[in-house]
């Protein structure tokens, strides 16, 4: 890796975490350059503004975890352990990204149109990829009939809550960062047996 390429890595690297790990959303481009050790004009120089870098970050982290997911339902393994699998990784990007649901659900929101190709990629994934899956598990008999689309919403929301009600639920169950965090890996089992009514084995 070049120097250039170093510098321009490491600013990325520092976004990320002021983002998507400290939830620092509005965070300037100075900010930035300030944590990362460079000067602000490097920035422009690597990413033109603010908004193209926070793009840049979110969209590699997101294709990150995309060829994980991708690469677990197209694996030979059986279903339930690749929920599993999945369970593991959405919860563990979001735990070391804990900021991260909430920009996504604010960035659906407010650029609609702008996430369109976003969901739609993700909907092309989940209708070729996991709905036959699904269904055949359905029609062997090892998972209760379920119609594809209300699986995955099961599976998305139970995930997804505690993460984007955090301030909620740390409240109201009086837990510190680290306590939160082992709740969230605890939520992997409770969601596996909810969506298929046994224990989990991993």
């Amino acid at each position: 890796m070049t120097s250039t390429q170093e510098t321009e890595q490491v600013i990325k690297d520092t976004a990320r975490e002021i983002f998507f790990q400290k939830g620092r959303l509005k965070a300037t481009t100075q900010e930035i350059a300030d944590e990362a050790g460079v000067n602000r004009a490097l920035i422009h120089y690597y990413f033109r503004s603010r908004e193209q870098l926070l793009q840049t970050v979110f969209e590699e982290a997101v294709s990150e975890t995309r060829t994980k997911i991708s690469d677990i339902f197209k694996s030979k393994d059986p279903f339930k352990k690749k929920i599993s699998q999945y369970l593991d990784v959405f919860i563990d990007r979001n735990i070391r990204y804990p900021y991260m649901q909430n920009f996504i659900i604010s960035e659906i929101n407010t650029n609609p149109e702008k996430e369109k190709e976003y969901l739609k990629k993700k909907r092309q994934n989940l209708c070729e990829t996991i709905f036959p899956q699904l269904e055949d598990e359905i029609s062997k008999g090892t998972i209760d009939p379920i119609k594809p689309e209300h699986f995955m919403a099961n599976l998305m929301s139970m995930c997804s809550y505690p993460l984007v009600a955090k301030p909620i639920l740390q409240g109201m169950f009086d837990l510190d960062e680290n306590e939160y965090k082992t709740f969230l890996k605890e939520r992997k089992k409770v969601i596996y047996k909810s969506l298929f009514n046994e224990e989990a084995d991993f």
